[in-house]
């Protein structure tokens, strides 16, 4: 899963391809803990162009809303598709994101 990661003085994005799964946790984990401690007030993740996510990417997505939480830092998330738009409206967690189609 490669991450492009961009910090623009207190806006970060986070470009993520291929696919988000178990084994990219701790990278993901990671490149989330830089962008925190940069103090960002709005954290953009692009799904677009991932492909696959199986449940453990999708627990790194909740960290992620966690953490910003905690901190008032503003997370959405950018136009998710096919499985990985699917598997977040079946788990409902769709619900729970600021989700920009």
């Amino acid at each position: 899963m490669p991450i492009i990661k961009n910090i623009n003085n207190d806006v970060a994005e986070l470009h993520l391809t291929g696919k988000l799964i178990f084994l990219n946790g701790s990278e993901f984990r990671k490149i989330l803990n830089e962008i925190l401690e940069k103090n960002v007030k709005n954290l953009s993740i692009h799904l677009g162009e991932l492909m696959f996510m199986d449940s453990a990417g999708l627990g790194m997505l909740m960290i992620a809303h966690k953490e910003c939480y905690t901190r008032n830092i503003v997370l959405s998330l950018y136009r998710p598709k096919g499985d990985v738009k699917a598997l977040m409206q079946l788990t409902k967690s769709y619900e729970k994101f600021n989700i920009i189609e």
